[in-house]
């Protein structure tokens, strides 16, 4: 007795078979995003740290950042 993948119900093969092409080309996105992840360590260097009074916050707004950089400026001027 053997088992086929073929058969009258399906004659074009197995499930696996007829979508190979769609899985390894999500597979290869998937690859993509996790090297293209990986290689954006210069981004964070480039990015400016939170000011001392605004780092215990979890969320800050615009209009805090705006209001410390201006007092900081204003200090700086001073």
């Amino acid at each position: 007795m053997s088992i086929t993948t073929s058969g009258p119900r399906d004659p074009h093969g197995s499930f696996w078979s007829a979508h190979r092409e769609a899985s390894l080309n999500w597979l290869a996105l998937g690859l993509l995003l996790a090297a293209w992840n990986a290689s954006d360590n210069d981004a964070a260097a480039n990015v400016r740290r939170r000011p001392e009074a605004l780092r215990g916050y979890t969320y800050v707004s615009v209009r805090a950042a705006q209001r410390v950089a201006a007092q900081r400026a204003a200090e700086q001027e001073r």
